[in-house]
């Protein structure tokens, strides 16, 4: 019961609109019409400006967080009938459906950059970080933001893998590899096409 309630307020607390919340109340716009369409910090940056994106982007990873850092302490205090590893990688991915397709927005979401990064930190804080040099790195070689925001998501299992994490953790990091993937498909035609901005 315990493993079922937290999972499901994993998900409402990365269910939460930053995005779309922030740019309705100080915008007064509704993000989903502007730019790419997207709620996330990328999309807010290009229409509403850096302070409001930064904002959403701090919101974001603390979406990931918190319901992570609760999985683990839970874990330590609670005897439960998963292991610690397999618990707090079903949070994560829990929180990452959640900001991806949110039940707020009619199952809508972001494309979970963020939300990843916030709620793998602790989990995997090495392939995290990594990813994040990543994606800093290729701003050198690329302007494109999806191209280096795809690279978070295939650096952190490659290196859970390199670094043989345990397999609970290698799975969702997969699981979150591909959703990530699959929200930036648009971006990935585009790229083909050579339409990306």
């Amino acid at each position: 019961m315990i493993i079922i309630i937290t999972v499901l307020v994993s998900f409402l607390c990365g269910s939460i609109p930053t995005g779309y919340l922030l740019t309705k109340k100080f915008c007064e716009i509704d993000i989903r019409t502007k730019g790419s369409g997207n709620i996330g910090s990328t999309n807010v940056k290009r229409i509403a400006g850096t302070k409001i994106s930064i904002i959403t982007q701090i919101i974001d990873i603390l979406k990931g967080v918190l319901p992570v850092a609760l999985g683990m302490y839970l874990a330590k205090i609670i005897e439960l009938p998963v292991s610690e590893n397999t618990y707090v990688s079903i949070i994560a991915i829990a929180v990452i459906l959640g900001h991806n397709y949110t039940p707020f927005l009619k199952f809508k979401g972001g494309k979970g950059v963020n939300t990843t990064l916030g709620a793998f930190i602790l989990i995997a804080p090495i392939p995290t970080l990594t990813g994040v040099a990543v994606y800093f790195i290729l701003r050198f070689i690329t302007r494109i933001v999806s191209i280096r925001s795809i690279s978070i998501g295939v650096t952190i299992p490659i290196m859970c893998i390199i670094m043989k994490l345990p397999i609970a953790i290698i799975l969702s990091t997969i699981m979150a590899c591909v959703l990530m993937v699959v929200r930036h498909k648009d971006n990935l035609i585009r790229i083909v096409n050579k339409e990306e901005k």
